[in-house]
């Protein structure tokens, strides 16, 4: 298949456990969401490693699952404990080399903690340059109630920091934001590097895509082909988003349909 999942979907099952399913569902890609500074440990990632080789699975992109941190981490005033950050998330370029995952999600803050947009984009920029010395690239992803989440935060980081800004695109994130993923499409375009699909519903905000689903798949993946997008599609849900594991697959299967329609035109 050529829609790819989240760990993070099977979420608070154990990693491991969870790439697991991703493997004996058929999933040819995947993400793998770290959920404790444990899993880090080189004998986890090995264990990673053995079942994504087992199965001939690509690991497209890392999720570090202290996100929530990043503002205060990264982008604070104290600029030591970016020092120290930086330095922690180099476990995660080094585990991105071993699993051969090209991206890290990155959330960064959802405020500005005494420093300047300028300096933000200067970290970030020290922050992409240290994982491109790894051979992976760190994406930010839009997110609702963070400094990503509005369109124009993309416009402003890709004016300072050009081709070297990359993004992740959620499109639940952007319509909880009251965005449409267009606007980021328009900014970015083939600089958006990885996205993170899911559908919703009149009753839920985020479902596995579907038939009866709301969201207008067709018209993104046309909008991303036609803007030059190159990377993979990863079904990123809530545990409370679907009833049976299957019906991930049923979402792929579903999703893929649509994107082999815009890919033949």
């Amino acid at each position: 298949m050529e829609i790819g999942a989240s760990s993070a979907c099977f979420y608070p099952l154990e990693t491991e456990r969870s790439l697991l399913h991703i493997a004996e569902l058929g999933f040819n890609h995947c993400e793998i969401f770290f959920n404790a500074h444990s899993e880090l440990r080189p004998a986890f990632i090995k264990e990673l490693k053995t079942v994504k080789d087992a199965y001939g699975i690509n690991v497209v992109s890392l999720h570090p699952y202290a996100s929530f941190g990043e503002g205060y981490d990264f982008f604070s005033a104290y600029k030591r404990r970016f020092s120290d950050a930086t330095d922690n998330y180099k476990r995660y370029f080094e585990a991105a080399a071993i699993l051969g995952a090209k991206y890290i999600v990155m959330h960064g803050a959802a405020k500005l903690y005494d420093i300047d947009m300028a300096e933000y984009a200067h970290r970030f920029g020290i922050i992409t340059d240290t994982a491109k010395s790894f051979g992976c690239c760190v994406a930010h992803e839009n997110v609702v109630n963070f400094l990503s989440g509005d369109p124009e935060f993309s416009r402003y980081m890709k004016s300072r920091l050009g081709d070297s800004y990359k993004m992740v695109l959620d499109i639940k994130q952007a319509r909880r934001a009251g965005h449409r993923p267009e606007e980021f499409i328009e900014i970015m375009k083939k600089d958006i590097v990885h996205v993170h699909l899911s559908d919703y519903s009149e009753d839920a905000d985020c479902i596995a895509p579907c038939e009866e689903g709301l969201f207008d798949f067709e018209s993104l993946f046309s909008l991303l082909h036609k803007s030059g997008y190159a990377g993979k599609y990863i079904i990123e849900l809530y545990s409370d988003g679907y009833e049976r594991k299957r019906e991930i697959t049923q979402s792929a299967k579903y999703l893929d349909a649509i994107l082999k329609k815009v890919r033949q035109g």
